[in-house]
């Protein structure tokens, strides 16, 4: 199959076979991606990136779910500024994940605020009318669901919540709301 997409921002066009796992074809195509060879086939969450948006593990998407969509690797998501935020919340918190899992827990965390970002509009009205975010990325539970995802226990779901907070912060101020 022809599978157009875009790859960190740049366009790629490629004939593929349309059940190849999006991580192989990374591998192969792509001098961004950051080879895994740890990989354990949808068992330890290192392969993650991003498509249109949302966290996804690289290794269980085939090519045709792919066509046409925007990837981003934790080489592409790396030259963010959203990376930045990430990063810097790390820094001041002291928190640090592992060499093994720091690529996807950074975009997990992306994700989870890109995500919230968009569906912040998406309010509840509660009974006496005030208006109510429909979940809080803050929550443990919320929290241990979405980073699930990736197995590693580096890095206690505290300390993820408290970096998940803190960049959340820096992007508001940012961009002044």
């Amino acid at each position: 199959m022809k599978l157009n997409c875009t790859i960190d921002g740049t366009q790629t066009s490629m004939i593929v076979n349309a059940n190849k796992p999006l991580k192989r074809i990374l591998e192969e195509q792509s001098d961004s991606f950051i080879k895994n060879h740890g990989c354990r086939d949808a068992r330890c969450g290192n392969c993650i990136v991003l498509i249109n948006g949302a966290a996804r593990l690289s290794c269980l998407i085939p090519a045709f779910r792919v066509n046409g969509a925007a990837i981003l690797t934790y080489a592409g998501f790396r030259k963010t500024r959203f990376c930045h935020d990430i990063e810097r919340a790390y820094a001041e918190l002291g928190v640090k994940p592992c060499s093994m899992c720091y690529a996807s827990k950074t975009i997990l965390i992306g994700g989870l605020l890109n995500r919230y970002d968009q569906t912040r509009a998406s309010t509840m009205i509660n009974r006496e009318g005030e208006s109510k975010v429909s979940y809080s990325i803050y929550s443990r539970e919320y929290l241990e669901r979405e980073m699930g995802i990736n197995v590693c226990k580096c890095t206690d779901i505290e300390d993820l919540a408290k970096v998940v907070e803190l960049a959340y912060t820096y992007r508001r101020q940012r961009s002044g709301r």
